[in-house]
Parts: C-alpha cells; structure tokens; sequence
C-alpha cells in the first residue's frame, strides 16, 4: 500500500513544482527570511525580512504563513495572537526528531517492494530502499559511477541509548549516527547466517543536513515532526483564521488528516486558497477537500478498540459479547492475528 516518489524528490517533484510556479508568473524568492509579522487593527500590515543580510519590509494584500510550527511559534507575536487566539496554543505542540540517513550502496540491495520497519530496534529505524522505485534513473550514471543501490533510513527515536556507543542519538557525532544505524540495520536483516548488508558494500553516506552540531556534546534539529499528542487538536488552528488577510498552512493545521503530513499540509492548502477566494470576492471555483476514508477492513478492530475503551479494559484482552451482553472474562490476546480475534468474537 506504500505510495512513493518515482525519482530523488528535487527531480521528480520540488523543481518541476517551482518551474510551474515560476511559469505561471509567481515570484519565488529563495534565501529570504521572515523576521516579524506586523498586525494592526485585525490585519497584517506587512512582514520583516532579511536577505543576504539586509533587512527589507515587505506588504501585501493577502499573506499565507507556511510555516512549520517551531517557526510559526517564534513569529506569533503578542499583536498577532491578540488578533487570532488561535495562535496562543502553538507552543503547548509538541514535536519530536525524525530525521534520515542514506547509505550509497555498490551494488543494489532491493530487500521487500515497500518500507522496512525494524520494530525492535532501539532507534525506532524504518527504511525503503530506493532504486527498484526509480525506473528512469540510472544511479550508476550519477556521481562517480559506481553507486548501484540507495537505502534510505529514518530514525525516529534520537534519545534512546544505541548498541555500539550505547549513546543517545542526539549525543553521538555524525559518524557514530552512521556507525549505531548501520549496526542496527544489520542485526535486523543479517540472520540465519545470511548477510544481507554487508561493510563493504558502503560507498557513501549522507546524513540530514537538518542535524547540525554546534557543540561537541549535543546535536540541535533544525527541521523536528510534529507529534499528535492527547489534547494536542485544541491547540491547532485552522487555515482560515480571524485575521481577514492572513491563512495557515502547515501540518500543525486543523485537517481532517490528524496527523503530521504532507497530506494534511496539502489539504490545509486547499483550505487556505478558499479562504483567499472567500476573503477577495473571487467567483473562481474552490478547492475541494476530501474527508479522510479508512479501509473498511480495519472497522472490527476498531470497533472493538472502542468497546475496550468504553469498558476500562486494557487493550491486551480481548472480550466475547453473548446475547447482548457482554462476558468480561479474557478471550484472546490483542496479538494474535486479526482474523484469529475476529474469528473467537464470532
């Protein structure tokens, strides 16, 4: 069910998108940015930018803040909050690291068509290995010619302790990042006396240049996830908000994908652009915005999640309901395979 690019993202999505944007006349202007933004009497009166140095001011008749919300946070000054409350909750958000690292293999390592997720890896490492998703590009025709397979890795727990170091990742330096992924990697794919990643089929490696280390004890992150926690929907505003001229656009924004992603970033899109229409007038035709469709096959189990719920039961039993009661005596672990729980329900 994994739906990927078909390329390296700059080639088959982000410089396509920004020479389509550019040919429709948009000026896309790289290397600035915001320092403040202005609001007075319920409107944003202009934005603070600095670029290569100089600081410049800048106006328009509608702004749209697509921001993450660790910036948007900073930017939200007392004017603009007073104006949107909304605002106020941004920093109760929490985010967390979920950064990737790619190793540059010599010859390909295909592993299964879709992601790999090693469960009980202490980093939290999920993976894809990229090449058999990227039809027209030859890898071997790319840098000096030897590199034959690409693995991609997120690593989405950076404070718990590694198995080589035995360090947090945001403690380690950025080789021992490669060292304790590398390691991990192989514990959960070399078994039974068959190597599947092997030392030296590693060309290269490149980890998130969002990861910097200003310090020789601790890492900073410039680009950290948002992370849905309980409550958390409260806090989270919505595109259109109570400034006549200003819009939200990110993945903290109020979606019916409640999750960090670029779904939901794209859906707040649609939702700001309608607001611009609204607010201007425009008799151009909206967006339209789906509402989030689940498999049906997942219902059950979350009908029996809820009933679980309802009932104060933790969710490693299950229960049998007869007659329309139901019987609290433990049936079957929540472990076992769906259609096995399914089946004892019955």
């Amino acid at each position: 069910m994994d739906r990927v690019l078909n390329g390296p993202t700059n080639d088959v999505w982000i410089d396509p998108w920004l020479a389509h944007l550019r040919g429709l006349g948009v000026d896309y202007r790289t290397e600035h940015q915001v320092q403040a933004i202005h609001c007075a009497a319920g409107r944003i009166t202009g934005v603070t930018v600095v670029t290569h140095g100089t600081t410049v001011e800048d106006s328009a008749d509608f702004y749209v803040a697509a921001l993450p919300v660790e910036v948007m946070r900073l930017l939200a000054g007392d004017e603009l909050k007073e104006a949107e409350p909304r605002l106020a909750g941004l920093h109760r958000l929490r985010t967390r690291w979920m950064n990737g690292i790619m190793f540059y293999l010599d010859r390909d390592v295909s592993l299964v068509p879709g992601h790999t997720i090693y469960i009980d890896s202490p980093w939290a490492l999920t993976s894809i290995s990229q090449a058999q998703f990227w039809p027209g590009f030859r890898l071997e025709g790319m840098g000096d010619g030897r590199v034959e397979g690409l693995l991609s890795v997120d690593v989405s727990d950076w404070e718990r302790a590694g198995v080589v170091h035995g360090k947090q990742a945001i403690y380690c330096s950025s080789e021992e990042v490669r060292d304790e992924v590398w390691a991990q990697l192989k514990q959960g794919l070399n078994d039974a006396g068959i190597d599947v990643l092997e030392d030296a089929n590693v060309l290269a490696w490149f980890l998130d240049p969002s990861i910097v280390y200003p310090n020789p004890n601790e890492a900073s992150n410039l680009e950290p996830l948002l992370v849905n926690t309980v409550g958390s929907w409260a806090d989270r505003p919505d595109a259109v908000t109570s400034i006549e001229n200003f819009f939200l656009v990110s993945d903290y924004v109020r979606t019916h994908t409640d999750l960090a992603t670029m779904e939901g970033a794209t859906e707040a899109a649609r939702r700001a652009v309608n607001g611009i229409l609204d607010a201007s007038g425009s008799s151009a035709p909206r967006c339209h915005v789906w509402p989030l469709e689940e498999p049906a096959i997942f219902a059950p189990a979350r009908a029996i999640d809820r009933l679980l719920f309802k009932l104060g039961r933790p969710p490693s039993q299950l229960v049998r309901i007869r007659d329309g009661r139901v019987d609290a005596s433990p049936l079957v672990s929540a472990s076992a395979p769906l259609a096995e729980r399914l089946a004892r329900l019955r």
